[in-house]
């Protein structure tokens, strides 16, 4: 059933901050995948008497390549999805785009690793409407973003602009460095950066319009956070489209999809 009630204060603010809307305990299980694939990518004399944190970080200056396996491996990872779409969050997703959850469609399931002390990876002032076309009003989708484990504000909480989902999709073309970073110029009239701290368990859903970056992580500790695209596929606005798996092995990803 239509909830206006919610989508309206959604449209308006552009966001909200939902409280224990994901299953912690199905958290956990994310950092245990995280410990079977270090196992799995370094010789036990690398991993003892290491942190998580102290062997992402050695297997990340180490071994770039099994690294980028790893990262890819926990991209699929079903208990993600089964995050993503329990009951509770796909009903709280279908009052915010003020339809029924038969009408949701999720792309783009995102398992963040941002290693400290490196913005090599960080991504400046940008949208999500500029990278994930499924729907053309910011407002007929919903990114919903939350921390797999405790982040703190050292760590680097993500940031966004007060009301700048008004600006509408700028739909911002790609850079050389294929990112899609927003002129200043463009973002004069937003001035106030706004930032939660998030517990674990809750999560911040914006819409795709939403300018906002990655916070710096100036801590000694992997900021590990989970992201899910929602879209409305009922609306005229909506565009079609499959997920395409792209395979790590580039010989394997040519012979598949050419």
């Amino acid at each position: 059933m239509k909830n206006y009630g919610m989508f309206d204060i959604y449209r308006k603010k552009g966001y909200l901050i939902e409280e224990n809307l994901l299953q912690k305990n199905k958290l956990h299980l994310i950092k245990s995948s995280i410990k079977t694939l270090l196992v799995k990518c370094l010789k036990k004399k690398d991993r003892a008497s290491k942190s998580i944190d102290e062997q992402l970080i050695y297997l990340r200056n180490s071994n770039k390549s099994k690294f980028g396996i790893l990262f890819d491996s926990l991209q699929t990872l079903t208990i993600n999805y089964k995050i993503l779409t329990s009951t509770k969050v796909l009903n709280k997703i279908a009052r915010i785009l003020n339809v029924d959850v038969s009408s949701i469609t999720l792309t783009d399931v995102a398992l963040r690793l941002d290693p400290p002390i490196d913005e090599k990876n960080s991504l400046g002032w940008h949208q999500d409407s500029s990278y994930f076309r499924q729907n053309d009003k910011g407002v007929n989708g919903a990114v919903l973003w939350a921390p797999v484990t405790y982040i703190t504000k050292e760590m680097g909480w993500l940031e966004f602009l007060k009301d700048s989902h008004k600006i509408g999709s700028l739909k911002t073309k790609r850079n050389k460095f294929l990112k899609r970073d927003i002129n200043s110029k463009k973002l004069q009239n937003f001035k106030k950066i706004l930032k939660y701290d998030l517990k674990l368990g809750d999560a911040l859903i914006m819409n795709m319009d939403m300018v906002h970056r990655s916070g710096k992580n100036n801590s000694k500790q992997y900021r590990i956070s989970l992201i899910g695209r929602y879209h409305n596929m009922s609306s005229n606005d909506f565009n079609s489209g499959l997920n395409i798996y792209k395979y790590t092995n580039q010989k394997i990803n040519k012979e598949t999809h050419g």
